[in-house]
């Protein structure tokens, strides 16, 4: 691996895997990858080498061990996808595979996934540990 590479390289290329595995990504999931690698940092020609011959799949999808850096990593990507223009469903569709894909029970997805969307919706300056309390909440 080039040390070259754009800090969340990897991490992309295993949001992009995550994403595209299935080949059921709509074309605004799509074209919000792209967009979502550009906030990461990937360069184009970064995304276009992970893009041409389904090279993202080569990468392994890490997730995190400990449930609270979890709750993290979620964090940082619904506050990333919280100020786009996708749609709710789309939204909705999209944090949950990448919930089930980090490691959240997938009993429990649909109720973190929409409790993290309205957290964000309400208070636009939450922060990390209101955020997992607020999850951690609705686990009890």
């Amino acid at each position: 691996m080039s040390n070259s590479r754009s800090v969340y390289f990897e991490a992309f290329a295993s949001i992009m895997k995550i994403t595209l595995r299935d080949n059921d990504a709509t074309d605004e999931e799509k074209a919000f990858l792209q967009h979502f690698g550009k906030k990461l940092g990937v360069t184009s020609s970064e995304y276009f080498e992970l893009i041409d011959d389904n090279m993202y799949m080569k990468y392994e999808i890490k997730a995190p061990y400990l449930y609270n850096q979890r709750l993290e990593s979620l964090y940082k990507i619904t506050q990333i996808v919280d100020v786009d223009n996708l749609s709710k469903a789309a939204k909705t569709k999209w944090l949950n595979r990448v919930a089930i894909a980090i490691g959240f029970d997938p009993s429990n997805v649909k109720y973190i996934v929409g409790k993290s969307l309205d957290m964000f919706n309400v208070n636009n300056g939450l922060t990390l540990e209101d955020y997992k309390d607020g999850i951690k909440n609705i686990m009890m």
